[in-house]
C-alpha cells in the first residue's frame, strides 16, 4: 500500500463528503433490503439482483448517478464480504455478529476497484484527477508505481489517497547471524546477542495530552441520566472530539513509527529470527472477574495491560514477519 496526503479545496471536500454519504446510504439500504426480505418473506436477495437495482436507480436519481459507478459496486462487494464473514463465523461456532448499519462516523472510505482506470496522476505526480471531484493536489514523495485498486480515506478532517501497488523487493546482504528475540515492557526487544531495543513508551509520554483533551471534551458534553450525549451536534463538542481524535492519532503514529524502526533494525541485522510465542490476547485479558467471583489486583492488572498494549508486542511480530517474507527471503 502506498498512502499519500491529499489537499482538496473546500468545495472538493464537500463533494467527497457527499460521495461518502451516498455510498453509506447505499450500503445501509442494500443491507436493509436483504434483512427485510429474509425476515418477512424468506427470500434471499443476491448481489446480482441488487446490482441491477443500482443500475436502475442511477437512471432515476441524479444525486445517486453523480457518484462514480465503481464506488457503488465496491459497496455491494463490501456487503457481500460482510455476509460471507457472518456465515463463516456461524459454521465455526463463533460469535456470529450480523452485519450492522453504518453511521457517518463509521464510514470514512471510498473504494475504486480499478483505481488505475479512475484516478489519473499527472506526469509529475503532484496532482490526481478524481471522477466527480476534479483535480486535487497531493503531497509529493516517493514515486507512486503502477497500481490496481485505490481508496480515498478521510481521517480526522484530512484526506488520503491509498494505492494498492507492488514494489520490487530489495535484497539485503547476508549477515550469517541467527538471533532470538525476547519481548518485554521496559525493553521492547532483547536479542540473544545481548542487544537491547528500548521501549519508546509512546502511550505513556502522550497520555497526558490525550487526558487533557478528554477532560475538555467532558466539559462541553451534556448527558442525560442514562449517560447519552444530548449535544452531539454542538460545534464546540465537535471541535473537542476532533482535537481528541488527532491527539490519539499522533500517539498511534508515534508508536507505529517506533515499531517500524525496531522491526527494520532487527530484520537487517540477522538472517534467521526466532520470536517467543506470546498469546497477547490472554496476557491482556481483564482481571475484573464476575459478580460472584470478583478479580484481585484489578487496578494493577489494568496498568500492566496498558503497558503491554502500548509496547505493541503483536504489531512488532507482524512487522518482523512482513519484512522477513517480502525482503529477506530474496537475499539469497
Amino acid at each position: 500500500m502506498h498512502r499519500v496526503r491529499l489537499y482538496p479545496k473546500a468545495t472538493q471536500v464537500e463533494r467527497l463528503q457527499s460521495m461518502l454519504d451516498v455510498t453509506r446510504q447505499t450500503y445501509n439500504a442494500l443491507l436493509d433490503e436483504r434483512r427485510y426480505a429474509w425476515k418477512a418473506r424468506g427470500i434471499n436477495i443476491t448481489a446480482k439482483m441488487q446490482y441491477a437495482e443500482i443500475t436502475a436507480l442511477r437512471a432515476e436519481d441524479a444525486r445517486f448517478a453523480s457518484v462514480y459507478r465503481e464506488c457503488q459496486d465496491a459497496v455491494l462487494h463490501r456487503l457481500d464480504l460482510a455476509f460471507a464473514a457472518f456465515f463463516r463465523r456461524i459454521k465455526r461456532g463463533e460469535k456470529a455478529g450480523y452485519p450492522r448499519f453504518r453511521s457517518a462516523g463509521r464510514w470514512k472510505q471510498l473504494e475504486f476497484s480499478h483505481g488505475d482506470r479512475a484516478l489519473k496522476l499527472d506526469a509529475a505526480q503532484k496532482r490526481v484527477r478524481i471522477p466527480g471531484v476534479g483535480t486535487v493536489p497531493l503531497r509529493k514523495g516517493r514515486a507512486i508505481p503502477a497500481f490496481g485498486r485505490a481508496f480515498l480515506a478521510e481521517r480526522n478532517g484530512r484526506w488520503w489517497a491509498i494505492f494498492e501497488c507492488e514494489r520490487e523487493p530489495e535484497a539485503l546482504p547476508l549477515t550469517g547471524r541467527i538471533v532470538g528475540i525476547d519481548r518485554g515492557v521496559h525493553v521492547l526487544a532483547a536479542t540473544s546477542d545481548g542487544e537491547l531495543l528500548r521501549n519508546g513508551k509512546h502511550g505513556e509520554r502522550l497520555h497526558r495530552i490525550v487526558r487533557r483533551h478528554q477532560r475538555a471534551l467532558d466539559a462541553v458534553g451534556v448527558k442525560d441520566t442514562r449517560g447519552r450525549c444530548l449535544n452531539r451536534h454542538d460545534p464546540a463538542r465537535i471541535a473537542a472530539v476532533q482535537r481528541l481524535a488527532r491527539a490519539k492519532e499522533r500517539e498511534a503514529n508515534a508508536r507505529l513509527d517506533g515499531l517500524h524502526k525496531a522491526a527494520n533494525r532487527i530484520v537487517r541485522s540477522a538472517d534467521v529470527i526466532v520470536l517467543e510465542a506470546l498469546d497477547v490476547g490472554a496476557m491482556t485479558r481483564s482481571a475484573k472477574g464476575t459478580l460472584t467471583a470478583p478479580g484481585r489486583n484489578v487496578a494493577a492488572k489494568s496498568g500492566l495491560n496498558r503497558a503491554l498494549l502500548d509496547a505493541g508486542f503483536g504489531k512488532l511480530a507482524t512487522l518482523i514477519r512482513e519484512q522477513t517474507v517480502f525482503v529477506k527471503r530474496y537475499a539469497a
